[in-house]
């Protein structure tokens, strides 16, 4: 089973036992002691036998991204000290010819690292037979620009018996911490957390607590299947939240991470085939990853995009739940009652031509506005959806019953106060829904509910289109309102529909 490390970084004694008892009660089974700033005098013994948990000590030196400004004689008698006051867990660096004598200590837990801040190196192998030895684990922490840039630690764990070569793998990057669990789903003994946002050790350090709850890191194993969202971004998505909940409700053994990164189709081959059971697919590869499907659904082959594959024997299912999602998100909103009337798509990308399906589904006669539609022609041409520049003049003339954006603009980490068509006021009564759902209250959506018109949250037809894919991926079924409840401590817990 793997064991859950909080990694803290001791500064003084009332620091360490509130980090100590915070730790404890999120769940973690060891705390790990950075000792880069401790004095070397100061005795540890007191502090250590008030400490709940036991203590794994490392005292690393700026060349191995720590902050010890000490000699190297002063760095080997303050570890011996800590092994002495009752530390049972030693980290030492691949560099380190010193063994600290183990008579008279506790130690039980013997850990060799290596690090690289730079990148991954090819020979990881080597690098692993160095550090391995009798009673030792192996940790090799690398750096990853890019999620894709990991492939040779999955390959480095996939061919390592954890029985015989204990080894702890994984890497660095603001893209990058998902390896963290996924190490753990392949036998690494230990995984690293920090006890909160801001207090991390080491930069992008997922949380002890959701390692422990959210991604159940001790009872991943070779039967627990893997899921996630591939996108660029993704980390934001609020699908680890409820895909994750979901699979513990109905009793699968499985994880769904977020899988950012430019280069979707290398992080495909990155993951083991054999444990990839599904993945989402969001912006801007919902397109480009139709050619790595062996077959697709017919919403998926209408819009020319997919954005849940699943796995079978034959290949990658290309599914679009996109559709589904905006329908019914649309009919919750009173949509469909007006046959013939006119709709409006802001955008040309494969989240709109989805939109303009499950308007047209509706009954609604769809125009597309965009800057572009080079993409887009043939689909228009197909279905018989209408273009039209993106321009008030455009939109107004339309006077369109329905109004569906369809972009990025407005979307988290971007400028909140952005609108695609700043001079655009909906109709009193006009449907506008914003398939951005975080945040939850754009400045479309606050835009319209002001002007009398209903205002519908794109965490509605996350939540809808989430249920399929649910269904897709463990072909068990969970309502909307159960979904919901997932999301339960997010601004996105409660439906947020006005009507006038």
């Amino acid at each position: 089973m793997t064991r859950v490390i909080a990694s803290v970084l001791a500064r003084d004694r009332g620091q360490v036992l509130r980090d100590a008892r915070r730790a404890a009660m999120l769940g973690a089974d060891w705390l790990e002691l950075r000792l880069d700033h401790w004095s070397p005098h100061e005795d540890l013994a007191p502090l250590f036998a008030r400490i709940g948990l036991p203590v794994l000590v490392a005292c690393r030196t700026p060349d191995d991204g720590g902050a010890w400004r000490g000699t190297l004689t002063e760095r080997r008698e303050l570890l011996t000290r800590a092994l002495k006051a009752g530390a049972q867990g030693l980290d030492l660096e691949q560099w380190e010819t010193w063994n600290p004598p183990a008579g008279g200590t506790r130690l039980r837990l013997r850990i060799r690292s290596f690090h690289s801040f730079t990148g991954v190196p090819k020979d990881l192998g080597r690098i692993r037979d160095e550090l391995a030895g009798e009673g030792v684990v192996a940790k090799i922490v690398v750096t990853a620009h890019d999620l894709a840039d990991a492939a040779p630690v999955f390959d480095l764990l996939r061919r390592t018996d954890q029985a015989v070569a204990p080894t702890v793998a994984f890497a660095m990057g603001r893209t990058a911490w998902p390896t963290r669990v996924l190490a753990a789903a392949l036998g690494a003994p230990l995984v690293y957390g920090s006890l909160g946002a801001g207090e991390e050790a080491v930069p992008y350090q997922p949380p002890v607590d959701r390692l422990v709850g959210l991604y159940r890191v001790r009872e991943l194993g070779r039967a627990t299947r893997w899921f996630g969202l591939l996108g660029n971004p993704a980390l934001h998505s609020l699908g680890p939240w409820l895909h994750n909940r979901a699979f513990r409700r109905l009793g699968v053994d499985a994880v769904y991470l977020p899988f950012e990164t430019s280069k979707p189709e290398a992080v495909l081959d990155m993951l083991p085939p054999e444990r990839v059971c599904g993945l989402s697919v969001t912006a801007p590869f919902k397109q480009r990853l139709l050619a790595r499907c062996a077959r697709v659904s017919d919403d998926a082959r209408g819009t020319d995009a997919v954005n849940t594959m699943v796995a079978s024997g034959d290949g990658l299912l290309g599914h679009n739940t996109d559709v589904v999602g905006v329908r019914e998100a649309l009919q919750a909103a009173g949509a469909g009652r007006e046959v013939g009337a006119a709709a409006v798509v802001l955008g040309a990308g494969g989240a709109a031509r989805a939109a303009a399906l499950a308007l047209q589904g509706l009954g609604y006669e769809v125009t597309m506005l965009g800057r572009s539609f080079d993409c887009a022609r043939s689909f228009a041409e197909q279905h018989g959806v209408h273009l039209g520049s993106l321009s008030e003049q455009v939109i107004g003339r339309l006077a369109p019953r329905v109004v569906v954006h369809a972009t990025p603009v407005g979307s988290h980490g971007r400028d909140g106060a952005e609108r695609l068509l700043p001079g655009f006021t909906p109709g009193a009564g006009t449907i506008v829904l914003d398939m951005v759902y975080r945040p939850q209250r754009t400045r479309l959506l606050r835009d319209a509910a002001a002007a009398g018109a209903i205002a519908v949250p794109g965490v509605e037809m996350f939540l809808a289109q989430a249920r399929a894919q649910v269904g897709l991926f463990t072909g068990k079924d969970l309502p909307v309102a159960e979904l919901r409840r997932f999301l339960a401590g997010s601004a996105l817990a409660a439906p947020v529909v006005r009507t006038p």
